[in-house]
């Protein structure tokens, strides 16, 4: 394990792989969009021009900054950022969240219910299941249509595909679970089973990525109360979601793991996103490596990533 570059965040997610800039890494509570090239080492910090929380690459260089109010085709060197879509219904406490490119061309995104850590960071209800399902799963076309795929969702996190079968992986946070879906013809999500939920000590799934082979890595991320209960190590674990079995674990010696995608020039290293956030300060000085770009050798190979062909 070996941390990349210097810059350590307060609160570091969504990472992606791409073959210009590396890997490419956001702060989302400093609101900065960071890239690590692991072949020079050169890491490079830019403005995020606002609350950014994912970025997808598109098939002419540029990019996709999904923000909190909407979508913004983005330049981050250039320091430019242009509306592109707004899904309807977003407010301060309804916003969006994770977002990939799908096998279709299409960007996906959620969106988070903003009480949830407030729920989940207050005593009396730390460990409760959470009852409000407000968030959605939308689809974004190229030219900026939008349609809504799933309702009735508390906190809309990784997504994942498996193409050759259309099948679609779907965490929602708040639920400790993996959903699997078939996406049909009609663009329409068919809900399948679901193929892994998490204790609530172990943390829940957050940021997932799938290999060449099919299986699943997801982050399973501690909050501030959760980690202070918990025994268990912060871990990302390998899943096979076929046979619902857990292939392979990985411990990591900070409190707060957040996310991990597959890349390198062999596309076997899997980078992983930390935070340092809801540390205190006494925790701080004991876990140097927390909000670090963290980048581990695997035994899996990935898959390029999907990229959105802009009209």
């Amino acid at each position: 394990m070996k941390t990349c570059g210097h810059y350590q965040a307060e609160f570091a997610v969504r990472p992606i792989w791409h073959k210009q800039f590396g890997v490419i890494w956001l702060d989302i509570s400093a609101q900065k969009i960071i890239t690590y090239h692991p072949t020079t080492e050169e890491e490079h910090v830019y403005d995020a021009m606002g609350p950014i929380e994912a970025i997808v690459s598109t098939e002419d260089g540029q990019f996709i900054g999904v923000y909190k109010d909407g979508l913004y085709k983005i330049s981050f060197k250039m320091g430019t950022k242009k509306p592109f879509a707004f899904p309807p219904g977003l407010s301060a406490l309804h916003y969006l969240n994770d977002a990939k490119c799908g096998p279709d061309g299409y960007i996906w995104v959620g969106s988070s219910d903003g009480f949830f850590k407030k729920f989940r960071e207050t005593a009396p209800t730390s460990m409760s299941d959470y009852p409000f399902h407000n968030s959605k799963l939308f689809r974004i076309s190229p030219n900026g249509e939008v349609q809504a795929l799933l309702e009735n969702i508390a906190l809309s996190n990784g997504l994942a595909w498996k193409k050759e079968t259309n099948t679609f992986y779907h965490i929602d946070s708040a639920k400790q679970s993996i959903f699997q879906y078939k996406f049909t013809e009609e663009a329409i999500l068919e809900f399948q089973r679901i193929v892994y939920t998490s204790e609530m000590l172990e943390g829940f799934p957050g940021g997932m990525t799938i290999d060449a082979q099919d299986n699943l890595w997801i982050a399973l991320f501690k909050g501030g109360l959760i980690a202070q209960k918990s025994n268990k190590p912060t871990r990302i674990i390998c899943l096979n979601p076929t046979t619902m079995q857990i292939l392979e674990e990985i411990h990591l010696p900070v409190s707060h793991v957040t996310s991990c995608v597959i890349g390198g020039e062999g596309l076997n290293k899997l980078y992983i996103t930390t935070a340092k956030e809801p540390l205190s300060q006494g925790r701080e000085a004991k876990e140097p490596l927390a909000g670090y770009l963290l980048e581990i050798p695997i035994s899996s190979v990935g898959m390029e990533q999907f990229v959105v062909p802009l009209c």
